[in-house]
């Protein structure tokens, strides 16, 4: 795998970004602050593949060692983070305790959504509402996009999955200052919500 791959980051079942603490050298998890790139990434040639590894890297680099990692893709279109060193264990996220790689099966806590580029672009858009203004068919205004418990998100009122909706997300990425664009997306109860996303 060259460096020219694409960079990539993890979203943990409780709509927290992993990321890496350089002071204290550790994992943890944390709410993604709009516009800036989490503290640990990894790079892939193509992350929809059934099994692929992921090395994971820090953006301040320090002595603490990251065990190498497979990644196996599930149905639901999130991924499971096995270690490759004979222990079979997996990453976790704990809620309030950090990440650990002790976990000996995989549940919703070993479950991870993996964020492009333009997903942190497009996340860092919607959820500020000082930088877009997203309403509904009605013309009303809806409070911006939240990352919240489960791989899903939230504008207004309205839950969505992630993985579901993530071509259309991905694409408000581009939208220029100034710019309108339709966005649909498919809620957890089967209906489309139809919105527009102004980019101020």
């Amino acid at each position: 795998m060259l460096y020219g791959s694409t960079r990539f980051w993890l979203l943990d079942f409780f709509g927290h970004v992993v990321d890496h603490d350089p002071l204290r050298d550790c994992l943890f998890s944390i709410t993604p602050s709009p516009g800036r790139y989490p503290g640990l990434f990894f790079f892939a040639d193509n992350v929809s593949l059934a099994e692929f590894p992921v090395t994971l890297r820090k953006v301040v680099s320090l002595p603490m060692p990251i065990p190498q990692l497979l990644a196996k893709r599930l149905p639901n279109g999130l991924v499971t983070l096995q270690r490759m060193d004979g222990t079979s264990r997996f990453l976790r996220s704990i809620e309030n305790e950090g990440l650990d790689f002790q976990a000996t099966e995989a549940k919703d806590w070993e479950n991870f959504f993996i964020l492009s580029e333009p997903m942190i672009h497009s996340y860092a858009i919607l959820s500020q509402e000082t930088v877009s203004r997203v309403t509904d068919e009605a013309g009303e205004t809806l409070e911006p996009l939240r990352l919240i418990q489960g791989h899903n998100a939230q504008i207004g009122e309205h839950v969505f999955s992630l993985a579901t909706n993530l071509p259309a997300l991905e694409a408000v990425a581009i939208l220029a200052s100034g710019d309108t664009v339709p966005l649909t997306l498919s809620t957890h109860n089967g209906d489309l919500l139809k919105l527009t996303v102004t980019r101020l």
